[in-house]
């Protein structure tokens, strides 16, 4: 635990409550990871955590709040596991990443499946918690090719690919991942393609163009540091 506020060590109460607090968190991560949202109540989160059924309100402020943070949680897991170095071909580092990003949903299949990947229970606080990951997300990927996520003509094509890879990657799982990571890399290479050449037949622009030649032959030349 950092040290308080003050610079002070924490005191022995402030211990204890953030190992409640971290408890509690791991218990609901378990417990989201298993069933949806509407299924898990606050007395199977505090029973499994065990701690009183008071401290989650005390710690978290509900059962919405927390669910917002399980989110949080995972996708700063799911960032620190699909950062990728900037060495190089720029297409070479959108395949590390992609193939980074599959197999840690793999690994954490049920997380990926009852929570990373079914945002359409989440609750209003949690959808905007989603969103913003996501946002950061097809930010990082638009500027390893030197585009501008926010211009108009990316935004509904990109948001688009995004939606696409998450379709297919959920099936992949549901499958049991009956297509090898390798393959389904290639089929988000062509997703992203694909959104750029609809940015482009919105509003043709050298830059897409740019992006384009990257996706479709390569790039020797690296550039910034990619994170989910």
């Amino acid at each position: 635990m950092p040290q308080s506020i003050t610079g002070k060590p924490p005191t022995k109460r402030q211990l204890a409550a953030e190992q409640t607090r971290q408890k509690l968190l791991r218990s609901a991560i378990e417990n989201f990871s298993r069933r949806p949202y509407a299924a898990v109540t606050v007395s199977d989160i505090v029973r499994s955590a065990g701690v009183a059924h008071g401290l989650l309100s005390h710690h978290f402020n509900g059962k919405e709040n927390l669910y917002a943070e399980v989110v949080l949680e995972i996708s700063r897991r799911l960032r620190a596991a699909t950062t990728i170095t900037s060495d190089g071909a720029t297409s070479e580092r959108l395949r590390r990443h992609f193939a980074a990003h599959l197999n840690f949903l793999a690994d954490h299949e049920d997380a990926a499946l009852n929570i990373i990947l079914r945002r359409g229970e989440a609750t209003d606080l949690a959808w905007e918690t989603f969103e913003a990951v996501r946002y950061e997300g097809r930010k990082s990927i638009c500027a390893l090719l030197d585009l501008d996520a926010d211009a108009p003509e990316l935004r509904l094509p990109v948001r688009g690919f995004s939606a696409a890879c998450d379709e297919m990657t959920r099936q992949w799982l549901r499958d049991g991942r009956p297509i090898p990571v390798e393959a389904l890399v290639e089929s988000f290479m062509a997703f992203l393609a694909g959104a750029i050449q609809a940015a482009h037949g919105l509003a043709p622009a050298p830059a897409l163009r740019r992006a384009l030649k990257v996706l479709r032959d390569g790039d020797p030349h690296p550039r910034n540091t990619l994170q989910a």
